[in-house]
């Protein structure tokens, strides 16, 4: 339906979309996604904001998210509009060179801000080169996703036993792997620290460029007021210790985690994050 939509709307009558659709899903505060965003959106805007301004901070998430999924789904598979919407800079010039510099292996890790599908496919089609982990049972949305990336050139292998090995093979060899960090686990403790408070995120990504000798490039996109996004990517970070070491892990991984707290506090109406990543905090959140 999201992909019929985005061929069949104007950019002005999707954003109409988008603000009614977040107006009316932020008006039913107890539905698990408004829950969710609301608790994530008071943690990051440094828990003081109230029932009201939290509903708000929810309508801008819902309202980013629409106009990402427009954008995505409208021009995913037009290799000039995509450029287009994320255009080049010297920060995408050196993360494409890089990703082809085969002295130079990274760990490149993002969060879920902004539109960072358009910005990886737009950099793809300049030259990216990268093996892109993806969740192992992804939904249909996503499974749509993978092939348009995998269009790109982009190597996209879900995550399982035989991916991982080939991840640590391809950072020792100078190539990049590529994936998400900030979506918690169910089946997960919380342990990492993210903003404060324990949260069940993944860090096998900081075992596995310590397996390849590699550093970890934060990779982040943001949405501009003239309808393009942009890229930041931070300094290599070092990954010092053993990847059996299960403190050096978390404290490295704790590392990773505050570069990230720093671009979502840039932008936190687009962190699209869905997911609740502090479940132990629910009862805290105002309304």
């Amino acid at each position: 339906m999201a992909i019929w939509l985005a061929h069949r709307l104007s950019a002005y009558k999707a954003a109409r979309l988008a603000r009614w659709l977040a107006n009316t899903l932020v008006s039913n505060r107890s539905s698990p996604l408004v829950q969710s965003i609301r608790l994530n959106q008071w943690v990051v805007r440094g828990e003081n904001a109230t029932a009201e301004e939290l509903d708000q901070a929810a309508r801008e998430v819902l309202q980013h998210a629409g106009r990402c999924v427009y954008d995505l789904y409208r021009n995913m598979r037009h290799p000039e509009r995509l450029k287009a919407l994320a255009p080049e800079t010297p920060i995408s010039e050196e993360l494409v060179a890089r990703s082809r510099d085969k002295s130079f292996g990274a760990f490149v890790v993002a969060p879920h801000l902004s539109n960072f599908d358009v910005v990886l496919l737009a950099n793809a089609y300049r030259g990216l080169h990268a093996q892109v982990l993806t969740y192992a049972k992804p939904t249909s949305g996503y499974q749509i996703q993978n092939r348009i990336r995998a269009e790109t050139g982009l190597d996209i292998t879900p995550v399982n036993e035989a991916s991982l090995r080939k991840a640590v093979r391809t950072m020792r060899e100078g190539g990049f792997v590529v994936t998400a960090v900030d979506r918690p686990s169910k089946r997960r403790k919380p342990e990492l620290r993210f903003f404060g408070h324990p949260a069940p995120l993944p860090y096998g990504y900081v075992r596995l460029a310590m397996e390849g000798g590699v550093p970890i490039l934060v990779a982040t996109a943001f949405g501009k007021p003239d309808g393009t996004y942009g890229l930041r990517v931070s300094d290599p970070i070092a990954i010092p210790g053993h990847h059996e070491d299960e403190d050096a892990v978390r404290e490295n991984a704790e590392k990773v985690l505050g570069i990230i707290e720093g671009y979502i506090r840039m932008a936190p109406s687009q962190w699209l994050m869905y997911y609740p990543v502090w479940p132990q905090l629910f009862s805290e959140v105002p309304g």
